[in-house]
């Protein structure tokens, strides 16, 4: 079999346009999750990825401790429940410390996560004890029962017991966790590195001045800031010239030194999209028509075994486009477990009078006001018009071929969650 069957054989989708579903199935299917593993302390653990279970080797608490300021008793059976009651004050027990063994019928004074002493079998906060005033006696006036206010050992965390799993984003209360059961050092899978170039000779970098016909890069600075977000390496290229071979030799270049390709524009059909060409000439396309507005021209293929991602060049469909298929990719990618975008339930304050062919994620902003969360439509949805992306803090789906009376539920995206 030759080389071009073989191109053509792997093409999925290649002339007709396929469900958003399809195509994000697709991606995630072909995601190889990471499997090259670093170790990195505490202090550089946020944001990465577990690449294992993390097991605690210890109770926590180590040991019966009070959980508040006060008095802890070595409470007899037949004082279980009684009021009025008077007791000793025999000892002193700051956190930090141990005390010494209870006598029946004795207290000492206790502060919180200080260890119960030997005998004593309940603590009573300091609020409820009249002290007497030479100091060696209590009086409680309320019953008494066994064991109130004592954190028991192993109250959070078993022995043995796994404490954070494989694929894990780590946050600051996952660091907190793994620093209490004495663990120092993480095992973590290693950031991918994203390639990234641009193509358009119509691009300018921001601080210089535009002529006639020539408009600012702003994708490029989004596109490496999502990247950088989501705790990607990035190779940035830059702009390159807007040539067939200038495009080859950036994929090329790229190809042996990342995990992954991205760029913006270049991937449609005409004459100057010179991405396409490129990457089919050097590997292989497996879609890039998608049934979504905005963002039809998404493409995905290889680069010599590289995935490949070509974002729209319009501004607003190269950010929804990363935010609803390149995002889980990438999760995937780097081992993430919890991969697939976070979907919650809104009701539009909008109506649909006409079906569309084609889904259509939409800029939207909640309005928590009332009782169920309502989305209110930004008033011009074009993908030209950025400054719907920052006014949203979210995007809704609307469906293709679909009408729809406001009120009715759709699914949204919260921003927050689409860029992390």
């Amino acid at each position: 079999m030759n080389n071009e069957v073989a191109k053509s054989d792997s093409v999925m989708f290649n002339n007709s346009l396929i469900s958003a579903d399809d195509a994000l199935a697709f991606l995630l299917d072909s995601a190889i999750a990471a499997s090259r593993i670093e170790v990195v302390s505490l202090d550089d653990s946020l944001d990465r990825v577990l690449a294992g279970n993390i097991q605690s080797t210890i109770n926590v608490p180590g040991f019966d401790n009070s959980a508040m300021d006060g008095y802890t008793i070595a409470l007899d059976d037949h004082q279980v429940s009684q009021k009025n009651l008077v007791f000793n004050v025999v000892d002193r027990i700051p956190a930090g410390s141990t005390g010494n063994e209870l006598k029946m019928g004795c207290a000492a004074r206790i502060f919180t996560g200080a260890p119960i002493p030997k005998g004593a079998n309940t603590v009573v906060m300091q609020e409820e004890c009249q002290l007497s005033k030479d100091g060696t006696q209590i009086l409680i006036e309320r019953p008494i029962k066994l064991n109130e206010n004592i954190r028991p050992t192993g109250n959070d965390i078993t022995k043995d017991g796994i404490i954070l799993s494989k694929g894990r984003k780590i946050q600051p209360q996952d660091i907190s966790l793994a620093a209490s059961v004495g663990i120092g050092n993480l095992e973590v899978f290693k950031k991918i590195k994203v390639g990234v170039f641009f193509t358009g000779d119509e691009l300018v970098e921001p601080g210089n001045s535009l002529t006639p016909g020539k408009i600012y890069n702003s994708n490029r600075y989004a596109l490496v800031a999502l990247l950088k977000q989501v705790g990607c390496d990035v190779i940035n290229l830059g702009n390159i010239e807007d040539k067939l071979k200038a495009t080859c030799d950036a994929l090329e270049s790229l190809s042996n030194q990342c995990d992954l390709i991205m760029t913006t524009g270049g991937v449609s059909v005409g004459e100057e999209d010179h991405v396409k060409p490129a990457v089919e000439k050097l590997g292989e396309l497996n879609l890039w028509k998608i049934r979504m507005k905005p963002g039809k021209p998404l493409a995905f293929g290889k680069v010599k075994q590289v995935p490949f991602i070509g974002l729209p060049g319009n501004p607003v469909s190269s950010f929804v486009t990363f935010c609803i298929f390149s995002l889980p990719f990438i999760k995937k990618m780097q081992g993430n477990s919890h991969y697939e975008s976070k979907i919650v339930k809104v009701k539009a304050n909008f109506e649909c009078k006409r079906a569309k062919p084609r889904r259509e994620y939409a800029r939207v902003q909640i309005d928590n006001s009332s009782e169920t969360l309502l989305a209110n439509l930004y008033p011009k949805q074009g993908s030209d018009v950025m400054s719907s992306v920052v006014w949203a803090d979210g995007i809704i789906e609307i469906p293709e071929d679909t009408v729809f009376e406001k009120g009715t539920i759709l699914n949204y995206y919260p921003m927050n969650e689409l860029t992390r």
